[in-house]
């Protein structure tokens, strides 16, 4: 559904960014409902951080993912019992373990995010060329706002 360019040339910035974050986490949990049953966004965020950041502490982890190092120890464990990641000595500190993915854990990560890629596809192929022209247009500025301010 689009609305007319008049409708939205007068938001403010207040309802705008309301009508943005509504809109991305409707969308959002639309993508993450497909998918292997398998992972819950949690452990799929794990994982995905474990394959970006390559073998990394616990602790690192847990500031990486935003959660307490309890939680993210709780969620390190119920991978590893699925050998989604294992643990490995840390040969700078050998009191200390790292954390890396699995072949298997990868292979999960990948079919997640081929089911819910297959999802958009299917959406998209719905969208009229003007509508899919837009949301080209938009994705520009939809990364800018997604970057870190470091970025």
């Amino acid at each position: 559904m689009t609305r007319p360019a008049a409708e939205t040339e007068g938001m403010t910035d207040v309802e705008l960014a309301a009508r943005l974050r509504m809109t991305l986490g409707r969308l959002s949990r639309r993508v993450r409902q497909y998918g292997p049953r398998t992972l819950t966004s949690s452990q799929a965020s794990t994982l995905s951080s474990l394959e970006a950041l390559g073998p990394v502490r616990l602790g690192d982890l847990a500031a990486h993912e935003g959660v307490s190092a309890p939680t993210q120890s709780r969620l390190v464990a119920s991978l590893e019992a699925q050998a989604l990641l294992r643990r490995t000595p840390d040969v700078d500190d050998r009191r200390a373990t790292l954390l890396e993915i699995t072949p298997e854990g990868r292979s999960q990560l990948e079919r997640l995010r081929t089911e819910r890629s297959a999802f958009l596809v299917e959406r998209l192929g719905t969208l009229s060329p003007e509508q899919r022209a837009a949301l080209v247009a938009a994705l520009d500025v939809l990364e800018d706002l997604a970057a870190s301010p470091g970025d």
